[in-house]
């Protein structure tokens, strides 16, 4: 266990999944000892609700609130995370998936967000490290939809162990053309959408490939799962 900011106690904050079109309100409580905001990124939205201390709003002051509203105009896997002293505040828990659905999507039998994060609180997915993250479970014939989301500071390469990835989208735009990798380099501030056609049974190990975050001299840690296939 480590001390972390949350939104609504929970690190990530809850997951916002909604429609194209959708009318969106956000009510921002700031409990915390320290002034924030939340800045929705990669969502097209009115400059006034762009969630920048200084440029586009005031600054959110302890025991303050701050109401957002916008019509949702693009598709695709977004975020959500703090805009005040980000270094520190996104690092330590201040961060969320905002998905965006439009009708257009690859019908899977399971939709995974993977949000990526490091500092303060680890090497983290889905805010735990191994071996608490969460196991990927799923039948040989499944389709899995993996949502990259990195919200830390450093590149996180993913590698999933038996099968590959097919890239289908990027900072959910989708790709004209999707490709295989067995490893997809995530930057800060990046998404990645990849479907994994599930074809092969067994245990298999889905890490960062920056092997200081992944594995140490006591075994793996950190940024790593595992995806379980049953026959």
């Amino acid at each position: 266990w480590r001390d972390a900011m949350a939104y609504n106690g929970q690190v990530p904050g809850p997951e916002i999944r909604v429609q194209l079109g959708d009318r969106v309100r956000v009510v921002f409580t700031n409990e915390l000892p320290e002034s924030s905001a939340i800045h929705f990124h990669g969502l097209v939205v009115p400059y006034t609700e762009d969630g920048v201390p200084g440029l586009t709003q005031p600054l959110v002051l302890p025991g303050e609130s701050w109401t957002y509203e916008f019509e949702v105009r693009n598709s695709g896997s977004h975020m959500y995370h703090s805009h005040m002293n980000g270094s520190v505040q996104i690092p330590m828990g201040l961060l969320g998936a905002f998905i965006v659905e439009d009708g257009t999507e690859e019908v899977v039998d399971q939709d995974v967000t993977m949000i990526l994060n490091d500092g303060p609180l680890g090497y983290t997915i889905n805010g735990k490290g191994f071996p608490a993250t969460q196991p990927i479970v799923a039948n040989v014939g499944d389709r899995v939809r993996i949502r990259y989301m990195n919200e830390g500071l450093q590149i996180h390469p993913m590698h999933l162990h038996g099968m590959p990835q097919r890239v289908v989208a990027k900072d959910g735009y989708p790709l004209p053309i999707p490709q295989y990798e067995d490893t997809v380099t995530v930057a800060p501030g990046e998404r990645w959408d990849v479907i994994v056609e599930v074809t092969e049974p067994g245990l298999w190990a889905f890490h960062c490939h920056i092997l200081t975050h992944a594995e140490g001299p006591n075994g793996m840690f950190g940024m790593v799962t595992v995806v379980i296939v049953n026959e």
